[in-house]
């Protein structure tokens, strides 16, 4: 057994100060990960390289696509398995509180937005339902016997830690009256990478659950046991319970590898929800994070990315790729980030401040820049008004005329919105208009350079388009509004920066007089570029690996988030560059 800090008495646990560790490590995890991806893709796009390399750097593609860390979480009813899941996952939207009397696993994994997925036993098409209604498919009341044929239940949550590759396998409550149910959860412990028993305060350790830990002990899984709900126990009596927990380890699986850790799963969640790092820390969850992590980073990278460089370094050298080029010094340089004990400090980038570490647990990617959005939608909504009066009056058509219609892109834009005959109606006397003027240039030019400079002053190149007016104003207005929503929230900063795109994110920076605020708005959007791109490589990864049927919704629309960025929203971007 491998006591950990939580079984010390109180005044003898050390202080934990780097909530952010865990969140660093699998970071880093996954950044070598996907540089190891750009490399085989290399290899394999050689000249040299024949069909049996490219399919051996397909399988190193697919394996780093399909890598996961799979934990298995059980317990008996009520000592708070989805308690805990949730506080890891900083979320409450786990259903707390069912009995899971059917023979029904459910896995919890990212996805980006909320919502479960029903895989029936005989059938590849699943069914989506609502969070809300997982009891009616894991529970005896609403799913008695199973005879729903209910396979398992796939839950996907928006939680950074799951995006960084955890899964949680919830198991069948131990103890339960269904004797399948402790079989199929040892059944899941081949694919399982750790083994997470959970028991509580209140009745530590009961029969089910020391079998249970036997077994898993017995199946050579990292095994941890977590006992939750310290928050009902005095200093006292939390010393005590893990007293007898650690006696009674010893006596029953002797020098077994099993980490032990005291927490507060209700407490662990609030500290995170309400950004109350006091609570956090004294919550113990941290400490059964990092050591999750550093486990399973660290039996990953010998498994899964140093396995991968040395078949990929053999790939390289049977496609003529010499030990001294560049390619194969980056593999070495990779290697060189694997140290076997996983024990490796978290990477300088990240977040230093608990506080940070507390508000910034997922940059949410589901909205656009909010200035492109508000354009767009005053500019159509102008355009579906305007194309009426311009399809039914003369005198719009004349002014029209006059002013030189729209911009290209505006042109283009209302020929979206309009009818052919609305655009016949609205463009004759317009291009009439434009007729005249080309006559009358050609009579008084005496050059064909006259011509060209005539052609380039007429109002169809240089328009006073009444739909840039509109986006300009759309633009100001928005931009005045999210001023006033960051500005003067106190020391803390704003409790939401807009996600802006380069188009516009000079404007804005240009109107905050406040420094500190402006830096960090600067650094949202390092953060939510390093997030976008990491999904990009995420993207070209699944599809390179044939894996596209692994790919969340952010993954698939990241090209066009990338995109919009940079460049901002395609109905924006080129508005009045002809003006």
């Amino acid at each position: 057994m491998t006591p950990s800090d939580a079984e010390k008495p109180a005044g003898d646990r050390k202080e934990w100060t780097s909530p952010t560790a865990p969140r660093s490590l699998l970071r880093e995890y996954d950044k070598v990960k996907l540089e190891l991806a750009g490399l085989i893709r290399e290899v394999i796009a050689q000249e040299t390289a024949d069909e049996g390399t490219r399919n051996e750097g397909q399988e190193l593609l697919a394996r780093l696509a399909e890598d996961r860390f799979n934990v298995a979480v059980a317990g008996r009813f009520s000592r708070g398995k989805t308690s805990l899941m949730n506080a890891v996952l900083g979320t409450d939207r786990l259903p707390t509180g069912i009995l899971p009397l059917t023979s029904v696993i459910t896995m919890v994994r990212y996805g980006s937005g909320e919502r479960a997925l029903v895989h029936y036993e005989n059938s590849y098409l699943p069914h989506e339902i609502s969070l809300e209604q997982i009891p009616d498919y894991v529970t005896q009341d609403g799913n008695p016997g199973n005879r729903k044929g209910v396979d398992h239940v796939e839950v996907q949550i928006p939680s950074e830690t799951l995006r960084r590759g955890f899964s949680f396998v919830d198991t069948p409550g131990l103890g339960s009256p269904i004797a399948a149910n402790t079989a199929i959860t040892a059944g899941f412990f081949p694919e399982m990478d750790a083994v997470v028993v959970v028991t509580s305060f209140e009745a530590a350790l009961s029969t089910e659950e020391m079998e249970f830990l036997r077994h898993a002990v017995q199946g050579d899984r990292k095994t941890f046991l977590v006992i939750n709900k310290q928050d009902l126990v005095t200093g006292e009596e939390r010393d005590k319970v893990l007293r007898y927990v650690e006696e009674r380890l010893i006596g029953e699986v002797g020098d077994a590898d099993i980490g032990v850790f005291a927490v507060s799963a209700r407490d662990g969640l609030h500290g995170k929800q309400e950004g109350d790092a006091r609570k956090l820390l004294d919550s113990g969850l941290p400490e059964f994070e990092q050591e999750l992590v550093l486990f399973l980073a660290s039996e990953k990278r010998e498994q899964v990315l140093a396995l991968a460089c040395r078949r990929l370094l053999d790939v390289a050298a049977r496609t003529g790729i010499s030990p001294q080029a560049a390619l194969p010094s980056r593999v070495r340089e990779i290697q060189g980030k694997l140290p076997k004990d996983g024990g490796q400090e978290p990477a300088s980038g990240a977040p230093s401040s608990t506080a940070a570490f507390l508000r910034s647990d997922q940059v949410r990617l589901d909205r656009s820049c909010p200035i492109c959005g508000e354009v767009v939608k005053r500019v159509f909504d102008f355009l579906c008004q305007y194309q009426y009066r311009l399809s039914t009056s003369r005198e719009a058509q004349s002014a029209h005329a006059t002013d030189g219609g729209f911009c290209a892109m505006h042109t283009w834009q209302y020929e979206k919105i309009a009818s052919p005959h609305g655009v016949c109606t609205a463009y004759a006397e317009f291009l009439e208009t434009v007729a005249h003027q080309l006559r009358s240039m050609a009579g008084k030019a005496e050059s064909a350079a006259d011509l060209s400079l005539g052609i380039a002053r007429l109002a169809i190149l240089s328009p006073k388009c009444k739909a840039c007016q509109v986006q300009a104003s759309a633009e100001e207005d928005v931009l005045s509004t999210w001023l006033s929503k960051v500005s003067g929230t106190g020391k803390n900063g704003p409790q939401e920066l807009p996600l802006l795109c380069f188009l516009h994110l000079p404007a804005f920076l240009a109107r905050i007089a406040d420094l500190e605020l402006a830096r960090k708005l600067m650094e949202r959007q390092a953060e939510i570029c390093e997030r976008v791109s990491e999904n990009m490589q995420r993207s070209a990864l699944k599809h390179d690996a044939r894996r596209r049927a692994l790919l969340s919704d952010e993954e698939r629309r990241a090209h066009l988030q990338g995109l919009m960025i940079l460049a901002g929203h395609r109905r924006v971007a080129a508005a009045g560059t002809d003006t």
